[in-house]
Parts: structure tokens; C-alpha cells; sequence
């Protein structure tokens, strides 16, 4: 019975959304925009559709480099709160952790994810 709350919060929140929805196909505009379908990346839109375009690995070993590191600030954070109760057992267990993310930025280091020296051609 106290579950009941939860049904109801999910219920208003599928009215909410089925009526943001109905809005949007009822107010909303009928004609597609010029740039709709166009793909891009990081905003830059290309000026023709038909392209077939790569972008350069660095960007995406980049971006999971972040995410790698944001995830060890993320562990880093509670486990300094709580150091003191977890003992030995809790700074050898950091220990690797930290080994383990270290090993892998030198690996992409080695590996160059890191250099940034893109050759531009001309046309």
C-alpha cells in the first residue's frame, strides 16, 4: 500500500508527457526545417547532404578518456569520505584502482590519443 505513491507520480508524469506530445503535434510546426535532417558534429552542420564523412578517432578515445577519469573522481570522492573506516583493506583496494586507471592513460598516452597534431589538406 505505500507503494501506491510511486503509481501515482508515474502516472501524472505519463499524462504530462502524452500531453506535451499532443501540444507539440497540435501548435507545433507542419513544414520540416531546411537544416532538419542534416547530420553534424559538435554543432558544425555539413553544407552537403550527400558527404560521407569520418571524424578522427581522437575525438571519441578523447571523449572516453573524460568519461574514464570522471568516473575515478566520482569513486574517489565517497571513498575519501569514508577512508577511515575502510582501513587497509579500503587503501590497497584504491591502490589497484587507481594502478588500474593510470596503466590505461599510459597505455593511450603510448598509443598517441593524446597528440592533438592533426595534418589539414588542402584542396
Amino acid at each position: 500500500m505505500e507503494y501506491v505513491w510511486i503509481l501515482v507520480f508515474a502516472g501524472i508524469l505519463l499524462v504530462i508527457g502524452l500531453v506535451m506530445i499532443s501540444l507539440n503535434a497540435l501548435l507545433g510546426p507542419r513544414e520540416p526545417q531546411i537544416y532538419e535532417d542534416y547530420p553534424y558534429e559538435c554543432g558544425v552542420p555539413l553544407y552537403d547532404k550527400d558527404a560521407q564523412t569520418t571524424f578522427h578517432q581522437g575525438y571519441y578515445l578523447l571523449g572516453l578518456l573524460l568519461l574514464l577519469f570522471d568516473i575515478e573522481a566520482a569513486f574517489l570522492f565517497p571513498w575519501s569520505v569514508v577512508y577511515r573506516y575502510l582501513g587497509v583493506f579500503g587503501f590497497i583496494e584504491m591502490f589497484i584502482f587507481i594502478f588500474i586507471l593510470t596503466y590505461g592513460l599510459l597505455y593511450a598516452w603510448k598509443k598517441g590519443a593524446l597528440d592533438w597534431q592533426f595534418e589539414i589538406e588542402e584542396v
